[in-house]
């Protein structure tokens, strides 16, 4: 399955898409909406997960145009906006789902896929005879018996599953599986059918379920007539669940790259102030310190600092509507709350450490 993630801030961009990728989705990262509409318009994604304030095109714009057009590629609308009459205001710009970013990774990752579920016409498990993919799971399994899948082999038999009817050619199944950053010569995709029918043979099956159309492409084949086994206990079903992939770490190295930009970030809000009191506060340095401000309130609120998001978020709304004396007045009292919040928070994280060590 493929996904467009429109966000501009680089650390919460690098860590959803890192996320995302981890299970075992194709993702298109994009930090400006004019880009994401027209890549949105052009390619055939699965969903997208969309920021309200982005360059050139902001989310609700992005929403709204593609509704437009008649898309129906579902939307979810990820951002730190989080009032009542923000989350309507998304969801009738268009918006499938809305989801704030003090969310954690599992619950985007669930929202994700009960999404995926709405729009797509087939069962919640794909089969093909006693050849099965769970999506919610990320598991495949010949007669109830697991077949541990490279994330690739996986994605491309989920594809033609899910396309049972439809003639893949070598570019469709580039356009669906890689993203365009990493987009392989077509003869990868040759490759990719040969491990995964040799795969899918060492787990049993006598049959590959996918047929190649020579001059054309691939699709998949008849299923067989004996239906899959389906009374498989909860117990069974646990037993056969690969271990998950790790979050925790994804977290933690998104969250220590977040940390380093920290210092730089709030320098741009340090250098707003410090202008405001040498009366050399410029248009163009409000607009940057509004967008610092911006971001540092959803990557805050996503990797844990809710405190923190909270001012920085007040920060935001400071630099958008304030008068210049106001500004003067609130805006270096606001910043260095901001950092005591933080200095609080990293000093929670170090006592936390402390009472969870052996």
């Amino acid at each position: 399955m493929k996904i467009l993630l429109l966000e501009d801030d680089p650390p919460t961009r690098e860590f959803l898409a890192d996320t995302l990728t981890t299970h075992r989705y194709a993702v298109d990262a994009i930090a400006d909406g004019g880009i994401g509409f027209d890549l949105a318009s052009r390619w055939p994604y699965d969903l997208l997960i969309v920021d309200w304030l982005l360059p050139t095109l902001d989310g609700l714009e992005v929403c709204r145009r593609l509704r437009a057009q008649g898309s129906r590629t579902p939307i979810l609308m990820l951002t730190v906006k989080a009032t009542s009459d923000d989350i309507v205001t998304g969801l009738d710009a268009g918006a499938d789902d809305y989801l704030t970013k003090t969310c954690d990774a599992p619950q985007l990752l669930a929202r994700v896929r009960a999404l995926l579920r709405r729009s797509s016409a087939t069962t919640p498990v794909l089969s093909w005879g006693k050849l099965c993919l769970d999506p919610a799971l990320t598991q495949v399994t010949y007669d109830r018996q697991p077949i541990p899948c490279r994330p690739k082999e996986y994605e491309l038999l989920e594809l033609f599953l899910r396309s049972p009817q439809r003639l893949l050619t070598r570019s469709a199944i580039i356009d669906h599986l890689w993203p365009m950053a990493d987009t392989p010569v077509e003869g990868s995709v040759t490759n990719l059918i040969k491990d995964l029918r040799q795969r899918l043979k060492a787990a049993g099956l006598t049959t590959s379920p996918i047929e190649t159309v020579y001059g054309l492409g691939y699709r998949l084949k008849e299923a067989p007539q004996t239906a899959p086994d389906t009374d498989i206990s909860p117990t069974e079903t646990d037993e056969l669940n690969p271990p998950s992939p790790r979050l925790d770490q994804v977290m933690q190295r998104a969250t220590q790259r977040f940390r380093a930009s920290l210092e730089q970030r709030l320098g741009v809000l340090d250098g707003a102030t410090q202008s405001l009191e040498a009366g050399t506060f410029s248009p163009q340095q409000r607009q940057r310190a509004t967008r610092e401000a911006h971001q540092l309130a959803g990557g805050l609120g996503l990797f844990g600092y809710g405190q923190a998001a909270a001012v920085a978020e007040a920060i935001e709304e400071l630099l958008r509507s304030a008068s210049s004396a106001q500004l003067q007045a609130q805006l270096g009292h606001q910043v260095e709350l901001l950092k005591r919040s933080l200095v609080m928070s990293a000093s929670e994280d170090e006592v936390a450490v402390g009472h969870t060590s052996p």
